[in-house]
């Protein structure tokens, strides 16, 4: 089967690139005969060219739609003799005569280039040079047909040159957007933005959480802008409401919202998006299968097709920043307990420290453990007060199988910097943004 040929590829643009024109029209200018090259739809892909005594009646000639027939008869009898011909012209000369050879490109009839004569002096020159037109023809079309070939490759290595450098970088985005969640570091997510918008070559990024205490309301969380963020740009994403009609809304929950050239209509670009939108791309932020919110990619500068990549792209970094969303959340909830914690452990008497479990360093000491030793060692190694005896307990569970529990421990033990011996109730959890700590409740024996 043969390949169909692509009518972007080999245009007026390719042609003159490969300097196809000049070969045509070096030939009529030898000749001194009018040349030029169309295409199977009568369309004008080298200009007409020759002596300008009667280039303006070629012109005519060539754009006057009563010789459209006599083009389609001439098309129709040299595709069928894959031959060029010699024919009169009714153009109300009875001099006048002209020659059409086809270009084929892969086989398949690509072109007509006519020679044209005016007079009877030009119309020998024509009857000459019409082998040579024939011949030249022939090789056109093996030039072209090459040409057209090697553009294919280029055009095809460039899309997996793109498609590879795409996919690159967005798994460098994803794998830096993975390590901010595992950080916890939300913020980190954000200042990712830019990279996406210059991946995904778009003008704005929204991200709308949705108000739980106002239902049908929108929060704007944060937006990104190409050309930076503004006044105008906040309060043009700051909605009063969520003005996407109903069914919109639901097919967002539902899957995604995804708009471009293909299929946006005029009633969604002046009722939806308030006629200032190309494209668009609108996925669901659901945390825990909860619909939280929405992320939003915006084209305004151009129309635009999205690929499939990008769509993927789109919908798998809404995901990482409903993740990283989650982790906040948590966050704010666990530092708000560990608020708790403190105001509680400030009013207690017994002595009361907290400590890193990766190194020992001590991030809280209530004021009756202060007191007791007449100084604050937050920020100082704890072993020296209670030493790490989690680790030894561990170590033997993982030798001996004996039952230890780690999560929680008490013990008895003579503590040097206390002077007597003290009750230790060592509690194994998370402290603020999640940090492994141990509390340790430290309590005189009677």
């Amino acid at each position: 089967m043969k390949e169909s040929i692509r009518s972007n590829q080999i245009s007026k643009d390719f042609l003159m690139k490969n300097h196809v024109d000049e070969i045509v029209n070096s030939f009529a200018a030898v000749s001194e005969l009018y040349s030029v090259v169309v295409d199977i739809n009568g369309h004008i892909l080298v200009e007409p060219t020759g002596p300008a005594t009667y280039l303006g009646e070629f012109h005519e000639i060539m754009l006057n739609p009563r010789y459209k027939k006599v083009y389609v008869d001439t098309v129709n009898c040299i595709v069928d003799s894959k031959q060029a011909m010699y024919s009169e012209i009714d153009d109300g000369n009875p001099d006048s005569r002209f020659a059409a050879a086809p270009i084929f490109v892969k086989g398949t009839f690509y072109a007509t280039w006519i020679l044209y004569a005016h007079n009877k002096t030009q119309n020998k020159k024509l009857f000459k040079a019409f082998d040579h037109m024939s011949s030249t023809a022939r090789a056109l079309s093996e030039v072209i047909t090459r040409l057209y070939e090697d553009s294919i490759t280029t055009v095809e290595e460039e899309e997996i040159k793109t498609e590879y450098e795409f996919e690159h970088s967005s798994k460098e985005i994803m794998s830096k957007a993975l390590d901010a969640i595992y950080s916890g570091d939300r913020e980190s997510i954000f200042r990712l933005y830019d990279r996406v918008g210059e991946l995904l070559d778009v003008d704005y990024m929204v991200y709308y959480a949705i108000d739980t205490d106002r239902p049908g309301f929108m929060k704007l969380v944060d937006y990104w802008a190409k050309g930076g963020k503004s006044k105008e740009a906040e309060a043009a994403f700051s909605w009063d409401s969520d003005h996407y009609d109903i069914d919109i809304q639901n097919q967002i929950k539902r899957d995604c919202l995804i708009v471009d050239k293909t299929n946006m209509t005029n009633r969604l670009r002046v009722e939806v998006f308030r006629g200032n939108v190309k494209a668009i791309m609108v996925f669901p932020v659901n945390i825990k299968d909860e619909y939280q919110g929405r992320m939003i990619f915006i084209e305004n500068t151009k129309e635009r097709v999205w690929s499939d990549k990008e769509k993927t792209f789109g919908r798998e970094i809404t995901s990482m920043i409903a993740r990283a969303t989650a982790i906040q959340k948590r966050l704010y909830r666990g530092n708000k307990n560990i608020k708790l914690f403190t105001e509680l452990f400030d009013l207690l008497p017994e002595y009361i420290f907290v400590r890193r479990r990766i190194d020992g360093s001590i991030v809280y000491m209530n004021p009756a453990l202060k007191d007791k030793l007449g100084a604050d060692m937050v920020g100082q190694n704890s072993y020296r007060l209670v030493p790490d005896m989690r680790g030894g307990l561990e170590k033997l569970s993982a030798t001996q199988a004996i039952p230890v529990r780690i999560d929680k421990e008490v013990f008895t033990r003579y503590i040097d910097m206390l002077g007597g011996n003290y009750k230790v109730a060592e509690y194994n959890m998370r402290w603020k943004d999640l940090e492994k700590v141990e509390i340790l409740i430290l309590m005189p024996e009677v």
